[in-house]
């Protein structure tokens, strides 16, 4: 199992942890956030590393001692801000997790403590020592009690956001697990399709996963080019393949439209390819709609090189190119297949 794997597991069993720890009540929100931590660091997550070390070391200030504006930004998108109801304006509490549940924890203690029991006074002021005593432990009791409820409502911001973090995550991470067994068992069959190309089509199979591996920018382009090139080796196999005597200049379509399948019109070829075996296949399938927007995006691609733009291809264009290639292609190449 690679490291990238191991890592995903890893992150998958903390974001349960998390989650089944705050349903069941078995977590303390500092630990939560400790587990936060952990899926940050094992899926890169460089957003939330910087407001949960926030969280953990506190939301640095300036100089005046008012938060950084970053900071203050932060704690806003994290549910820390909130509305003073005497002058309105908004600020945002930095109490951390462990202070809040100290906070609380004390509190409760010292509401358990406060009682009048056992005071006694005798003497004519009896009366009003008494009442005195009992406004003064009543008033220190309301104290605590709202400074508890307010803590307490703003750990469970906190704890609502470690909550969302980890259900987020989790979401992710297994449904990338399950994207990843589907596309390979995808892969495997369209495998087999693409073995029966010529080898001169293979050869660029290959030439395109060599480009990717040698991590160099400027050969980002060539992957698209060498795409192209793919694309239009496959459209011609295959329509000499399937459409072997056919020897028009147009081919009409089921909606009644005249596509010039001569020469390098590598799409149209294409689209008469796909009308073909969609006509003789047994079963209805999504690869047309689907190819149709592909050739669009294909033919996009072809406009971009043509203006000469390479230096602009990302690491991240050259590889949506690649997939978005191999699945079209591969799922023609099934359809003449099962056709």
């Amino acid at each position: 199992m690679g490291d990238f794997a191991t890592k995903r597991l890893q992150a998958i069993a903390a974001c349960e942890k998390i989650i089944n720890g705050i349903e069941d009540g078995e977590i303390t929100i500092s630990s939560a956030l400790l587990q936060c931590m952990k899926v940050a660091r094992l899926v890169n997550d460089v957003d939330a590393i910087e407001w949960l070390n926030y969280e953990l070391g506190g939301y640095p200030r300036n100089d005046k001692g008012y938060l950084t504006t970053s900071a203050w930004d932060v704690a806003v998108q994290h549910g820390r801000s909130y509305v003073d109801k005497k002058d309105k304006k908004t600020y945002v509490f930095t109490d951390l997790v462990a202070e809040l549940e100290n906070i609380i924890s004390n509190s409760k203690d010292a509401l358990n403590n406060f009682s009048t029991q056992g005071f006694s006074v005798s003497g004519d002021m009896a009366l009003l020592a008494t009442s005195r005593m009992t406004e003064n432990v009543n008033q220190a009791t309301n104290n605590l009690l709202n400074t508890a409820k307010t803590n307490e409502q703003r750990l469970s911001v906190l704890k609502a956001q470690f909550y969302g973090y980890a259900i987020k995550w989790q979401m992710d991470l297994q449904f990338g697990n399950t994207a990843k067994k589907i596309f390979e068992e995808y892969q495997e069959k369209v495998s087999l399709s693409f073995s029966k190309l010529s080898t001169a089509t293979l050869q660029k199979l290959s030439a395109i996963e060599d480009m990717m591996e040698d991590g160099n920018p400027e050969r980002y382009s060539q992957v698209l080019t060498s795409c192209r090139r793919l694309w239009e080796d496959t459209a011609k196999q295959l329509f000499d393949e399937v459409l072997p005597n056919y020897k028009e200049k147009l081919f009409k379509t089921k909606t009644g439209k005249e596509i010039d399948v001569s020469g390098d019109h590598y799409n149209n070829k294409l689209s008469a390819v796909i009308e073909t075996l969609q006509g003789k296949a047994a079963k209805n399938t999504l690869v047309g709609s689907e190819t149709i927007y592909l050739v669009d995006w294909m033919e996009q691609i072809n406009n971009s090189q043509s203006s000469g733009v390479h230096s602009n291809v990302t690491r991240e264009q050259a590889m949506q190119c690649i997939i978005h290639t191999y699945i079209a292609l591969g799922d023609i190449l099934n359809l003449k297949d099962d056709v």
